[in-house]
């Protein structure tokens, strides 16, 4: 009886954690990512000590450990020995944000698919999105008023410019991006059972969501990961030449299109610019930063937002600023690593892979990472890449 109420109670808690996370990324509305996160690993420590469930390998829980407590510690206290703090002091938002890794030994130990539960939330995110486009055609006046509080709660931002032709600026709700895993999940399922009217809509519907976001990275993320999927089913059936000959075409075709993205004097692509100048000053007056960063909630000067700031767009040049290149691509390898032990099984659940390089890649331009939201979705493919080396595993005996 215990273990079955503390089970439901751990996946609820774990649920009500992924949609705060997605829906309320700011945790200005809310308020509950700390607290629900807190109750997770609560009850998972309760069936622990009551051994319902096994701790499990200690080189994982090790590994997370470096990667909560190790890594990010240090980095504050470099951050702290230093002298670019904000007038307020150190915030240890990066501790906070790190935290998330820890249901990587959870998820594992309990056997949970976590990315289920972030394909489900996105539902939330695709009707927030979706229904704005529809408020701004048909009731502009409340299309207002809910723009603005999304803005002022810091969960969305807005811009004048449309990409994408739709005349409604570029609304773009914080956690947009995950929306290429719910739309991998159902093209998946569409491509492998063809005439399934319900993956059609929904893989439409994530599309649509994504492309009203006006955001050009992920545009060009949801397009990756149909490349990616179209090229597998082309090459399962027809044989690799003919895959790259189709590939090549597919690419070709909307190249014009995607080169218009990286105009030099468009406002965003100028401020990226911007940061990358400041960068490279910053690390030409202190080159040290590059071996061991200048800290964690530091901020410095950069004339891409002409005022100093503690986090810029350009997340892995941010990352060897707060950590130094060693430390930095020590991260990198870890983060990466899910997708090619994915890869390399070859398993189900290797149809992650592609989503997940391309939230990597909207990250690179996004500061969609180094976050919640974005350790969420490491931890998630990391959760699924054990499980799926423990199936390897058991099968090979």
């Amino acid at each position: 009886m215990l273990s079955k109420i503390s089970q439901l109670a751990l996946v609820v808690a774990l649920t009500g954690f992924v949609g705060a996370i997605l829906v309320d990324p700011a945790d200005n509305v809310l308020h509950l990512k700390l607290p629900l996160l807190a109750l997770t690993l609560a009850l998972w420590m309760v069936r622990v000590a009551f051994g319902v469930v096994k701790v499990g390998n200690p080189w994982i829980l090790a590994g997370v450990l470096l990667f909560v407590l190790i890594i990010p510690g240090v980095a504050t206290l470099i951050g702290i020995l230093g002298n670019s703090l904000p007038p307020d002091g150190p915030d240890f938002q990066l501790m906070k944000e790190f935290s998330v890794l820890l249901l990587i030994p959870v998820i594992s130990s309990e056997r949970i698919d976590l990315t289920k539960h972030i394909i489900r939330w996105s539902f939330v995110v695709a009707i927030f999105t979706l229904a704005l486009v529809a408020l701004s055609i048909w009731a502009p006046t409340l299309f207002v008023v809910v723009r603005d509080f999304f803005v002022e709660k810091d969960n969305a931002f807005f811009r004048s410019r449309s990409l994408l032709g739709l005349g409604i600026g570029s609304f773009y709700y914080k956690t947009v991006g995950v929306l290429v895993f719910p739309m991998a999940y159902f093209l998946r399922n569409l491509l492998d059972q063809p005439g399934k009217a319900v993956s059609l809509f929904l893989t439409a519907t994530f599309i649509a969501a994504m492309l009203c976001s006006d955001s050009r990275a992920t545009a060009i993320a949801a397009f990756l990961v149909m490349l990616a999927f179209l090229f597998k089913k082309i090459r399962t059936r027809f044989g690799m030449v003919t895959a790259f000959s189709i590939l090549f075409i597919i690419v070709l075709l909307p190249t014009t299109y995607f080169v218009s993205f990286f105009r030099s004097d468009e406002s965003s692509n100028a401020a990226k610019l911007g940061h990358l100048r400041s960068y490279a000053v910053e690390f030409d007056v202190h080159p040290t930063y590059l071996l061991w960063g200048q800290g964690a909630d530091t901020e410095f000067y950069t004339e891409g937002f002409q005022a100093k700031t503690a986090l810029t767009e350009l997340t892995y040049v941010e990352m060897i600023r707060w950590f130094g290149i060693p430390l930095a691509l020590l991260m990198l390898v870890a983060i990466f690593f899910p997708a090619v032990a994915l890869v390399r099984r070859g398993g189900a659940m290797s149809f992650l892979a592609p989503p997940y390089i391309a939230y990597l890649w909207e990250s690179a331009s996004n500061p969609l990472l180094i976050c919640s939201t974005g350790l969420l979705i490491v931890g998630a493919v990391w959760g699924v890449a054990l499980a799926e080396n423990r199936k390897y595993r058991s099968t090979s005996l």
